[in-house]
């Protein structure tokens, strides 16, 4: 004897379907050219982002380069690594790194400096009171080592050059070791870039 079965009437009738797992069909394997092709397309890219990194690195943040003497302390010390832009044009003040004259007696090719005034300006030692003027109005000057009154000038810088001064005045490493044979001024192009920040040993912005 068959028994009917019985079913609410929202009760769903229709057989639920099995759905079975699909095997993804398999990639075809790449030779040995086609990967040495692949690895170098993505080497040469991140060769290419390294490449510009770099240069964008050179022209705005700096490179590294070596203090190869004293005249600039305390500011900087000999041996100290410093980051110099090329970013901006150096001004009144600003520590620089200079391609060396003739007249100084460095150790290296290039040398540290602050210019002290630019193309126009007129840049006269001493006053009374030992200080350097710059069209008549005295300079402070905070981070001068010793007196800058034992070489006498009175030079009005002509365009495109500029006048510098060491930190250590005690040294001749700087404009008055050139006043000889001329004005003491270098040219604005042997400016090679503003000295911005000690990076060893790490002592922060240079001011």
């Amino acid at each position: 004897m068959t028994v009917p079965s019985v079913r609410r009437p929202d009760e769903d009738t229709q057989p639920i379907p099995v759905v079975r797992g699909r095997h993804a069909a398999p990639r075809p394997k790449r030779s040995a050219g086609q990967w040495a092709v692949r690895v170098a397309r993505e080497a040469g890219i991140v060769a290419a982002i390294v490449v510009a990194f770099l240069i964008i690195a050179r022209l705005v943040v700096g490179q590294v380069a070596h203090v190869a003497d004293d005249a600039m302390e305390p500011t900087l010390s000999a041996g100290d690594r410093v980051v110099v832009t090329a970013w901006g044009e150096p001004a009144s003040g600003d520590v620089v790194m200079v391609r060396t004259p003739e007249g100084w007696a460095t150790p290296s090719d290039t040398s540290v400096a602050r210019i002290i005034a630019v193309g126009g300006q007129r840049v006269v030692c001493c006053d009374g009171a030992g200080r350097i003027t710059i069209d008549g109005a005295p300079l402070d000057e905070p981070y001068v080592a010793g007196a800058t009154d034992q070489v006498d000038f009175d030079v009005t810088v002509p365009k495109g050059r500029v006048f510098v001064l060491a930190d250590d005045r005690a040294t001749a490493r700087d404009s008055r070791a050139l006043l000889g044979t001329g004005d003491g001024t270098l040219a604005a192009d042997d400016v090679l870039g503003r000295v911005v920040l000690v990076a060893w040993p790490p002592r922060g912005p240079v001011g």
